[in-house]
């Protein structure tokens, strides 16, 4: 492979991937897959050889194609498609910017073209993993709906059927998105930008080479890949999952490779990634953001005492992939690390820090120095500077929060979630609570459940159920008071911000509950008791109007 002329050769990668590196979030939106060029180039060099301009041509396509420059390389290389309509190497680019373009159904044609067209002893296995790929693609994806922004900007595909009520809070979020990276970043993709839904982790397993058991392992629902957006629905888990931070996460993946020529390494993808996952809220509040969005607090615990253990991950074990790590736990852990690190560059610098930074890895900086320079210092000095500021920190209190990783629901029976309370004493009762209320016994489940809640007071899925069941006894004021708490210290349990919304609105706390019923629905959507109350609170036609068309469709018997 002839290394880019902008970068210099020490940073040029030389490594032909293997099949399971494709699709794993450590390549940004697109490295792994793109990567194969070098292959097409050793392979297939002789393809236009009596034709040296269109080589260069191709390979100028083949460059542009490796730094995510997909408009560039598509406009180049019309003319070479037309004049060599056969070559293998043209029909390989054609198949990528039509994969790209997530026309699947050109895509696939294209490769079978340009694989019948090689020497069939020649033909590289990743070209046949390529074409599995993009087969899994159009598979997982045939009968989809589509629905496109006003503007044009942003095309939503999904199933038909449950998964429509997404769409208008992923259009919103991901116009909000747009317009905080362009302030943060100072660039905008063209678009349009493709967000496909996944309906659960198999299809997300199919469109990669993440496995199932990858997934679910270490928490892996979305990846940016291949000029698009890729979540699984948050119905694939028991209690949902921050899938409107994790859109906005993955376009801060596709803005970032897009800008920097997909030259960013994993720590600085996901770093930024996290950092900036939420700025699309203070966008679409209008309220002014410093930055300041903090990790959950139980996650945050295992990061200090990483720090104080001397057991932080060394930046290089993220590569290739944080879908890597052993754990749901290494993952939360890694993710704060770069979180910390890249919000301590933040902190110092600023905006105008991170786009100097990401202008110098574009230009062929290693990152580490690009950052390192920002600071005026060197990658080591800053990294000590980073863990004394950790250090300096409070010391996390002894009984930290429970941290609770992410459920996935293998089928569609009810899933039994008592097996994650840890309190053995606490979860006999939580299910003798369960029987209770499947008995529509809401007033002796709820003596339970509060039996449960006096042995794990910190414990939400306890917390949760007593409330839940205290509410529809009848007593909203009590069901707030369990779950406040956790609230704060389990900001993501959707559970949790789902029946304190509800038990606040019901004690006629409309300013209290409409910020958790929101959160809810950020959480798990498929929930119809948020969106029925927000019917009720909603401040606009539109906004209540579209709640009680949720509440309607959620509520459904045969939903």
């Amino acid at each position: 492979m002839r290394a880019s002329p902008r970068i210099p050769r020490r940073h040029a990668s030389t490594r032909i991937p293997s099949p399971r590196d494709v699709g794993r979030g450590g390549f940004g939106c697109g490295r792994a897959l793109l990567a194969f060029f070098c292959v097409w180039s050793c392979t297939f060099g002789v393809a236009l050889a009596d034709r040296d301009d269109a080589a260069d041509r191709l390979e100028r396509v083949e460059s542009l194609l490796r730094e995510a420059q997909i408009e560039e390389a598509e406009q180049l290389l019309g003319p070479i498609a037309a004049a060599h309509p056969d070559a293998p190497r043209v029909a390989m680019s054609l198949a990528m910017v039509a994969f790209h373009r997530g026309d699947y159904e050109r895509a696939l044609a294209a490769m079978d073209r340009a694989i019948a067209g090689a020497p069939a002893d020649s033909v590289p296995e990743d070209w046949r993993t390529l074409r599995g790929l993009v087969a899994g693609s159009r598979e997982v994806t045939r009968g989809f709906v589509e629905e496109r922004s006003a503007d044009g900007r942003f095309v939503v595909s999904f199933a038909p059927g449950i998964d429509r009520v997404l769409v208008p809070y992923a259009l919103t979020g991901l116009a909000a998105a747009h317009d905080a990276m362009h302030e943060v970043l100072a660039f905008r993709p063209p678009g349009p930008v493709r967000l496909e839904i996944l309906p659960d982790t198999s299809a997300l397993a199919r469109v990669s080479t993440l496995t199932v058991a990858e997934i679910e392992r270490t928490g892996t629902i979305a990846l940016c890949k291949w000029d698009r957006l890729m979540v699984t629905s948050p119905r694939a888990l028991v209690r949902g999952y921050p899938w409107l931070d994790t859109i906005a996460h993955e376009y801060v993946h596709l803005v970032v490779t897009r800008m920097t020529r997909d030259r960013a390494p994993v720590w600085l993808q996901e770093g930024l990634a996290k950092m900036l996952e939420r700025r699309w809220r203070a966008r679409l509040s209008g309220r002014a953001s410093d930055g300041a969005e903090q990790i959950e607090p139980s996650v945050h615990a295992l990061l200090l005492e990483a720090a104080r253990a001397r057991t932080l991950l060394p930046f290089e074990r993220l590569h290739p992939s944080i879908a890597r790590l052993p754990s749901q736990r290494d993952a939360a852990l890694a993710f704060a690390q770069v979180y910390s690190f890249v919000r301590y560059l933040h902190g110092e610098r600023g905006d105008a820090g991170l786009r100097a930074a990401l202008a110098d890895v574009r230009d062929g900086a290693d990152a580490r120095e690009a950052v390192a320079d920002v600071m005026s210092t060197s990658f080591g000095a800053l990294h000590q500077r980073w863990v004394a500021a950790l250090l300096a920190l409070p010391t996390p209190p002894r009984e930290r929060p429970t941290y609770l990783g992410m459920r996935f629901r293998h089928g569609d029976g009810r899933v039994d979630e008592s097996r994650d309370v840890g309190v053995t004493g606490a979860r006999r009762f939580v299910r003798i609570g369960d029987l209770l209320w499947e008995r529509r016994r809401a007033r002796a489940a709820a003596v339970e459940y509060g039996r449960a809640h006096a042995l794990a007071p910190r414990d939400p899925i306890v917390a949760s159920r007593f409330a839940i069941a205290a509410l529809e006894s009848g007593d909203p004021a009590s069901a707030a008071r369990a779950l406040g708490p956790m609230a704060v210290e389990q900001p993501e349990h959707a559970p949790t911000r789902a029946v304190l919304g509800a038990a606040l609105a019901r004690s006629g706390d409309r300013t209290g509950a409409l910020p958790h019923l929101v959160e809810a629905i950020r959480l798990n959507p498929f929930d119809p008791m948020p969106h029925c109350e927000l019917a009720e609170l909603a401040s606009s036609p539109a906004d209540s109007a579209r709640e009680r068309d949720a509440c309607r469709l959620l509520s459904s018997p045969g939903r």
